[in-house]
């Protein structure tokens, strides 16, 4: 059985001790391999079906045109964007950093081309202003402290250079795939019809047409700033395979670019905010 209550708060100003249980928690899923093993092959099956019409290949590219000297990616995991960098044609010095250090091994070995170091988003092992520019991919959503990661991630970046970000918006699809609907943690309520789950259907189809929606649109006058998922499905059901199950900051391209110009940065979207665009952010922070 799940709760269908929603557990958000806001991860700047919200109960500090409830965020910092969730930071262990999540900290400790993404660090032991063997229990994320699972969960990442099927990410990385997901990638490997990329199309050129694909953020995963659209980014490597725009970075690409930009030329900067150094790269630094936040979130590396297998190295798959790197290695889609250099079939683009970039030449610069590139470092990778992901949490798990299975992975960062994995990488040096697999890829000597490429600097490769184990380091949360929380704090980068870098100078200041030692990029020319930083990017993740599908990676501030996972973080319990979005600002705190935003903060670190532009300290590395020169001035001038670029913080470019890719996730999805969950307030503008008005959809959240870590947080349960019904009263189990499948997914779709066509599934639990197939297994004979009526009433869970009909409260897991209310839930996502409509209760969901309406608290994530009513969500930033009621949570406050930066709000998290205290509860995503996957410390409760680590059974459970599809993206996004881990997703814990309730991310949108509006607030993230709303703090970056508050702080005096520029913002630009190169491939705009409609159409796949609206619902899965590419955005790029000019350092001042």
């Amino acid at each position: 059985m799940c709760s269908r209550k929603f557990a958000w708060l806001s991860s700047s100003t919200g109960d500090a001790e409830t965020l910092r249980e969730l930071d262990r928690e999540m900290a400790s899923f993404y660090a032991d391999w063997h229990e994320r093993a699972p969960y990442q092959s099927m990410l990385e099956d997901t990638g490997s079906a990329a199309d050129d019409s694909s953020v995963r290949v659209l980014l490597p590219r725009y970075v690409r045109e930009l030329s900067p000297a150094t790269v630094l990616e936040v979130g590396c995991a297998d190295g798959r964007q790197y290695r889609l960098l250099l079939e683009a044609g970039f030449t610069g010095a590139f470092t990778g950093v992901d949490v798990t250090v299975a992975v960062i091994e994995r990488n040096r070995e697999a890829l000597p081309g490429a600097r490769w170091e184990t380091a949360s988003a929380y704090a980068l092992p870098f100078a200041d202003e030692a990029f020319g520019l930083c990017y993740s991919l599908f990676v501030l959503e996972h973080l319990v402290y979005p600002e705190r990661g935003l903060r670190e991630l532009l300290r590395v970046v020169e001035p001038g250079g670029r913080l470019v970000l890719v996730f999805p918006d969950f307030v503008a699809k008005r959809q959240l795939n870590s947080q349960a609907v019904g009263f189990s943690p499948i997914a779709r309520a066509k599934e639990k019809l197939r297994r004979g789950r009526l009433f869970d259907a009909a409260v897991s189809l209310y839930d996502t047409r409509v209760r969901l929606p309406r608290a994530l649109r009513e969500m930033p006058a009621k949570v406050g700033r930066f709000p998290v998922n205290a509860e995503p499905i996957c410390l409760s059901h680590r059974d459970i395979m599809r993206p996004d199950i881990d997703a814990v900051y309730i991310a949108s391209k509006d607030e993230v670019a709303s703090w970056a110009q508050g702080n005096g940065h520029a913002v630009e979207y190169p491939h705009g905010t409609q159409g796949p665009f609206a619902d899965t952010a590419f955005l790029s922070i000019v350092k001042r």
